[in-house]
């Protein structure tokens, strides 16, 4: 199982990176158990917020010495909107805004995890939208497997 400070640790990194590259910016990163725990952190946070859920692990034995763990990891790249505020314009703005951040977190992702010494991800990342979560967060989430091997 992936430490949860080092999981932090990585966050940081993705998000200080992606933000060095792009000129919309990710305000906050924030860790939560469960989707309530995570509302109760985000309710009434502005800006851009990288929210992430402390990953769920599976392990396998490969040999009699040897194991992985799989880490299940949902990425949630979220921003307050007050629904009906905006017009339909600026919320295909604001949608495309945010799928360029979560573009550019795939891309750090895939250059520094999909064959990583320390931690390696699957072949897949699923990216769905998001609309009006968590008391009228917009934006869109990843979900993805981090493996940690021995």
């Amino acid at each position: 199982m992936i430490g949860i400070q080092r999981f932090r640790e990585i966050l940081v990194e993705i998000s200080s990176q992606a933000n060095a590259e792009l000129e919309d910016k990710i305000d906050k990163c924030v860790l939560a158990v469960k989707e309530d725990h995570l509302q109760k952190k985000i309710t009434d946070m502005p800006g851009v917020v990288l929210c992430a859920n402390f990953p769920d692990a599976e392990m396998q034995r490969e040999h009699a010495d040897k194991y992985s763990e799989d880490n299940i990891i949902l990425l949630m790249l979220l921003e307050k909107v007050n629904a009906g505020e905006q017009t339909e314009e600026q919320e295909l703005q604001h949608y495309a805004k945010m799928q360029t951040i979560i573009q550019k977190i795939k891309e750090i992702i895939g250059q520094r995890y999909f064959n990583c010494d320390e931690l390696r991800t699957g072949h897949k990342i699923r990216t769905e939208w998001e609309y009006n979560v968590y008391g009228g967060f917009n934006g869109l989430s990843i979900a993805l497997t981090l493996e940690d091997y021995d």
